[in-house]
């Protein structure tokens, strides 16, 4: 994934904070993206990866506090981030609105939160129609993933006060991800 995202990860988390807040932080992909010595509060429900995440946090040199929480229920104080950042996470929450009526709570006036996720084909293309036709198997198979959600509009419609965000095509052979999205909302 370093690979297709890489970049655009660097250039999105560059200027971040020395305390931040990750959503569905995995395996701990976007560690590497992150200055050492960085602390990142990560809300991680699935305990399985509570290894993997010291280990990855270890070899980057981040400090790191695990909450074992659904991103819907965030354990944190109003007005305690700086920033949140999330990459392909708000495909597969239950709650996406909820999500971001979290981010935004957690967030200091003026905090920013940093996304990079898949999203819903434009309506008529025939990755929409790919899309629309894999959708169950692939939350099957992808731990949840709904690639007929329409993350753009969602993050778009939360209330932020200012939000800059590309569209993108990633390249890969896994058709109902193509379409994608990266940007800043702030609070």
């Amino acid at each position: 994934m370093h690979s297709q995202y890489g970049r655009r990860k660097e250039a999105l988390f560059k200027d971040h904070p020395n305390v931040l807040v990750e959503i569905g932080a995995g395996y701990g992909a976007n560690f590497r993206y992150l200055r050492e010595g960085t602390k990142v509060k990560v809300i991680e429900p699935n305990a399985g990866f509570k290894n993997v995440l010291n280990h990855r946090a270890e070899k980057y040199g981040i400090n790191l506090e695990i909450y074992e929480s659904v991103a819907e229920e965030i354990p944190l104080s109003d007005g305690s981030a700086a920033m949140v950042i999330s990459s392909l996470v708000l495909c597969s929450v239950k709650n996406p609105p909820k999500v971001l009526s979290e981010v935004k709570r957690i967030l200091q006036p003026e905090g920013k939160f940093l996304y990079l996720e898949h999203v819903r084909a434009h309506k008529h293309s025939w990755v929409c129609k790919v899309q629309r036709t894999v959708k169950n198997s692939w939350k099957w198979f992808f731990d949840g993933c709904n690639v007929t959600r329409d993350t753009g509009r969602i993050i778009l419609m939360a209330g932020f006060s200012e939000i800059k965000q590309d569209e993108f095509s990633h390249s890969t052979l896994f058709i109902p991800i193509i379409p994608h999205i990266a940007g800043v909302a702030i609070k």
